[in-house]
């Protein structure tokens, strides 16, 4: 498949941003035998020095064969990945990838923002298929960290501390970094999920009868993302580091 870029990230709002998110931030494809684009998978970043590919393991775990990126510079040139460490309790993975590497990379918070700072989304949701090509639509999205949840029941290990945010995510934000929408551009998360929630002031649609009684009253669900705490993106990355320290001794 031939890649077509029809938009490009806008930067954040009245801020000065000293990394390029079209470098750091990427779209993963999945690729045939024959060393073709199969599908468009989802969102990674690049994180550590050297830096490694950062994106959800539910991204890359159903496909069998070769996994690759672009980058938005250069959509037509593929870069092949390896995957080198998963977790698959906090839906975390990292992967290596051959050829490329960014000139910096995400760094990862010490503490979460306070939830009424905004923060900044970067991904490829909006990437979609068309006449045997893959257009490769990157998104900005800006909100705020909302709630900070408990949702092991669900999610496991990555519902730990888990970041309910005030925008959605599509299907092809998975693995994509929620950032720090200032001059540090730091990882404070990966999303992996929607959920529906009310987000105030979520809209309401009431039919009210001559007393003012009510007798049907609509609700509109605004579904919003959820991301992996950058705790765990730290705990991972830290097993991966010390895993080269005992190889190398």
């Amino acid at each position: 498949m031939v890649l077509v870029n029809i938009i490009i990230f806008e930067f954040f709002q009245g801020n000065e941003l000293t990394l390029n998110p079209h470098e750091l931030i990427v779209p993963i494809f999945a690729i045939r035998g024959n060393n073709e684009i199969s599908q468009f998978l989802g969102t990674g970043s690049f994180i550590g020095a050297p830096p490694l590919l950062l994106t959800a393991q539910h991204v890359i775990a159903d496909w069998p064969e070769k996994l690759a990126i672009s980058t938005v510079k250069d959509l037509n040139k593929l870069y092949f990945v390896t995957v080198v460490m998963t977790d698959k309790d906090h839906d975390l993975a990292l992967l290596s990838v051959d050829g490329y590497s960014p000139s910096s990379s995400l760094q990862l918070a010490e503490n979460l923002i306070p939830q009424n700072q905004l923060l900044a989304n970067f991904e490829y949701g909006t990437t979609r298929s068309e006449s045997g090509k893959i257009i490769i639509s990157p998104a900005t999205r800006i909100g705020n960290i909302t709630r900070v949840l408990d949702m092991t029941d669900k999610y496991k290990g990555a519902g730990n501390e888990m970041l309910e945010l005030s925008f959605s995510a599509l299907k092809g934000a998975s693995g994509s970094p929620v950032v720090s929408n200032d001059d540090k551009f730091e990882l404070l998360g990966v999303i992996i999920a929607n959920v529906s929630y009310h987000l105030l002031p979520a809209q309401l649609s009431s039919v009210l009868d001559a007393d003012n009684q009510l007798i049907e009253e609509t609700s509109f669900m605004l579904p919003q993302a959820l991301a992996v705490n950058v705790k765990h993106v730290k705990e991972l990355l830290n097993r991966y580091n010390e895993g080269l320290a005992t190889t190398v001794t």
